[in-house]
């Protein structure tokens, strides 16, 4: 265990793996030891962190043991929301479903911070994706179960089985392909530029939770406290997860990210400067970013694009968007859809 590593993941993974181990006759401690772990750190700290390379050799040593390439998607079945901690809170006191997947991407580093945490918002799906960074090493396993996990939490807190649209994942195609096919209840894409899994969003807002404001307020606020004390989380990347939750339901404003950060609005504009960034050009970043997703759907028109990315008018919107991909949105639809 360790609160020193600039890449960690939360203690609730390896407890899961060490159950799963034992479902299977299969005594973890020596496992465990091999990657510089021990257990009694994860039973007495439970909100502790583990360094990402002990988990990736803790992964490794356990697919040696169980000889099962898909034992990612076994684990998945030993982690329940409440392993998340507050998170998993925050999750139950969410009013939907949709906001419940939001808050997750949202607050991500609270769960790992050994990827970017990715939501790919469009009209009719929203997306999960693990995005690697580069120069990080972690398991094929790991990503499988944190995507399985969050299939799974789906469709305990709806009630029902996921609405999973589709399944991406950059791992070669396994020899049993059927197990994934299984666990996330569709036809998974093997050897993909992308790992994620995207759910139906017409389904996610009809999913409704326990829809407790304040109850939400505090949870939200144990979270963020607690991924305040995670100083390698990058602040362009928690900005970035909090503007893409946002922006389809109202305009982002400065105010709002910094609190939900626990900042103050010069504190979170000095750390975004220390990262050589800034609010106004991340925000632009994400306008666009969401702009050429929802180009690629041909119910809706540029008009509409232009006011769900914030912009009050599509002559505005163009001339932006045209500064950044040297193409009219008009233009960049029409070569998508050609292509």
């Amino acid at each position: 265990m360790t609160s020193s590593a600039q890449y960690t993941t939360l203690a609730a993974w390896p407890m899961a793996i060490c159950r799963a181990l034992e479902a299977q006759g299969i005594e973890p401690e020596p496992l465990l030891a091999a990657s510089g772990l021990e257990r009694a750190d994860f039973l007495n700290n439970p909100d502790g962190r583990v360094d990402v390379r002990e988990m990736t050799r803790f992964w490794a040593e356990a697919r040696e043991a169980t000889g099962d390439e898909a034992f990612g998607l076994v684990v998945a079945r030993y982690v329940q929301p409440m392993h998340f901690r507050a998170l998993g809170m925050l999750m139950h006191t969410a009013g939907s479903l949709e906001q419940a997947v939001m808050k997750v991407g949202e607050y991500s580093a609270m769960v790992s911070n050994s990827a970017h945490i990715r939501l790919d918002v469009s009209p009719s799906s929203l997306g999960f994706c693990i995005d690697p960074i580069p120069g990080v090493e972690i398991s094929p396993l790991a990503v499988d179960s944190f995507l399985a996990t969050m299939t799974r939490f789906v469709g305990q807190l709806g009630n029902q089985q996921p609405f999973v649209d589709r399944v991406e994942l950059m791992r070669t195609a396994p020899k049993h392909a059927e197990r994934w096919d299984d666990a996330f209840h569709t036809r998974v894409v093997f050897g993909a530029d992308q790992n994620g899994v995207w759910f139906n969003r017409h389904q996610l807002k009809q999913g409704v939770l326990m829809g407790d404001p304040q109850l939400l307020a505090f949870n939200e606020s144990v979270v963020q406290s607690y991924i305040g004390t995670l100083q390698s989380t990058p602040f362009t990347h928690r900005v970035r997860q909090s503007l893409l939750s946002q922006l389809e339901h109202q305009e982002p404003k400065l105010a709002s990210i910094a609190a939900g950060l626990g900042l103050t609005e010069r504190s979170l504009r000095r750390h975004l400067r220390d990262e050589g960034a800034s609010f106004r050009d991340l925000l632009h970043q994400c306008r666009m970013e969401l702009a050429v997703r929802y180009l690629g759907y041909a119910g809706l028109s540029i008009t509409d694009i232009a006011l769900r990315v914030g912009f009050t008018d599509t002559a505005n919107f163009s001339r932006a968007f045209t500064r950044t991909y040297g193409k009219t949105p008009s233009e960049y639809r029409s070569r998508v859809h050609s292509g």
